[in-house]
Parts: C-alpha cells; sequence; structure tokens
C-alpha cells in the first residue's frame, strides 16, 4: 500500500475531499472541488504538508474550517 502523497500550502487541491495536516493535532481542511490553493496551515501548527484522508466520502464527517 503506498502512502498518500503530500501537498503543501500554496499548491492546488487536486481534487474535492478532506485533507488533514501531518502535526500530531491532525488539523483538518475539507475542499467542495478542485483547483483551490491549500491553505497556511493554523497558528501553532508544526505539520509540513496536507493529506487526503480516508474520512473524506463520509457524509458523516462533520466540516472543519480552518
Amino acid at each position: 500500500m503506498s502512502a498518500s502523497p503530500v501537498f503543501h500550502p500554496g499548491s492546488y487541491t487536486p481534487a474535492a475531499g478532506e485533507y488533514v495536516c501531518d502535526c500530531a493535532a491532525e488539523h483538518r481542511w475539507r475542499i467542495d472541488m478542485a483547483g483551490h490553493l491549500f491553505p497556511a496551515f493554523p497558528p501553532g501548527c508544526l505539520g509540513v504538508g496536507w493529506r487526503v484522508t480516508p474520512e473524506a466520502d463520509d457524509p458523516s464527517t462533520p466540516l472543519s474550517s480552518i
């Protein structure tokens, strides 16, 4: 099984879905369509990239915002 690709703040989102940062807090960001820019990490976040989450397809997953 291969690891999910890592996307960096300022790069374009490849697809709609939910993304999680790679820090211990696992900040989440949900996008409804491809082509948006990945946001900067929230203050104090030590993350370096965003990865798509498997929960992105689960309609019961609450929307999150940064």
